[in-house]
Order: structure tokens, then C-alpha cells, then sequence
């Protein structure tokens, strides 16, 4: 199954929450609120904006607590906010991994992991890929519960599915274009 999955810029931008419920109904399947620098009262009054009926298709990255409050789908760990025991038994669970090792260590643990960054990244200046994509394919670790994240635009979906990637996920391509 293949999936695409959004992410908020760390930094907020006008009209975000609409932008994100426009995409949500019009091809993104689900999308992550990576909001780090926000206080928790902060990030109440951003969830507040969301929809009851389509909070079950965000992932929040920090403040995991306010998932079960907001109704949200899902958590998502990495190395400010480890994996500890779930006390979110009915959420989807994600992670973020930067290297094949930690990908095949994570990844049965997970409802899925981003692997990145697949190409350079398009929001953060200087990160560049440390992949081979011809590599990645030829090993046949990549599977359906492995999304990839880094300078991925449109043009590359069949290349990652052909990978064997289960989806891509979407940052830079989405704020940096005209909306």
C-alpha cells in the first residue's frame, strides 16, 4: 500500500491548518505535526484548529499526551522523544531513522519508519543524501513499512516504489510550493 504522508515546517506559516486540511481531502493520507518548539498550551491552541473527523489522520511529534486529548491517529518518536513502552496502545506509531542499520532495528517495531534523507532535502540547506538509491534497491531491505523522507518531489514516487519503499513523505515540496 502506498501512502503519503505530510509534514508541518518546524516554524508555522500562514493559513498552516487550513493548508493541511486542504491536502489531507485531496490526496495526502496523513500527516505529522512536528511543531518542537511550541509549549504545550501552544500546541493545544494549534490542534484546536483540526476537524473531529479528520484528527485520526494527524501524528503528533512531541507532546505525545495531547494525542489521546486532541483524538490525533498517532505519535511519532526520534531522539528527543524516544520510544517508551506505548501507553498508546490503539495509535499508529512512526520513526524517524537516518541509516539502514537503525531502520532494520526499528522497523518491526513501528507501524512505519521514515528512512532519510533519501535525496538532498529541499527545507533544510546542506542535508544531502547518504543513500544509494541503486544500492537501497539491490538489497532488498526497503519495504511497505518504510517511507521515504528527503528532497522527495513528485517526479520520484514510481522511482521509490520501485525501491520497494510503502511511501513518501512530503515537507519541503509542499511548503515551498504555491498554494
Amino acid at each position: 500500500m502506498w501512502r503519503l504522508i505530510g509534514i508541518t515546517p518546524e516554524k508555522g506559516v500562514i493559513d498552516e491548518q487550513k493548508k493541511v486540511i486542504y491536502w489531507l481531502n485531496n490526496g495526502i493520507d496523513l500527516f505529522h505535526i512536528r511543531k518542537p518548539n511550541l509549549t504545550e498550551e501552544q500546541l493545544k491552541y494549534y490542534l484546536d484548529v483540526f476537524p473531529l473527523e479528520i484528527r485520526n489522520k494527524l501524528t503528533i511529534h512531541d507532546n505525545h499526551s495531547l494525542a489521546l486529548e486532541f483524538g490525533l491517529g498517532g505519535v511519532h518518536h526520534n531522539y528527543r522523544n524516544h520510544y517508551i513502552k506505548p501507553i498508546h496502545k490503539n495509535l499508529r506509531k512512526s520513526y524517524s531513522c537516518h541509516s539502514i542499520t537503525e531502520m532494520l532495528e526499528l522497523r518491526d517495531k513501528f507501524d512505519y519508519v521514515f528512512l532519510s534523507p533519501i535525496y538532498n532535502s529541499i527545507s533544510k540547506e546542506g542535508y544531502r543524501s547518504k543513500f544509494s538509491l541503486s544500492d537501497l534497491k539491490e538489497s532488498g531491505l526497503i519495504n511497505e513499512k518504510v517511507i521515504a523522507l528527503g528532497g522527495i518531489k513528485e517526479d520520484k514516487f514510481e522511482e521509490l516504489k520501485e525501491i520497494g519503499f510503502g511511501g513518501a513523505a512530503l515537507l519541503g515540496s509542499l511548503w515551498k510550493k504555491e498554494f
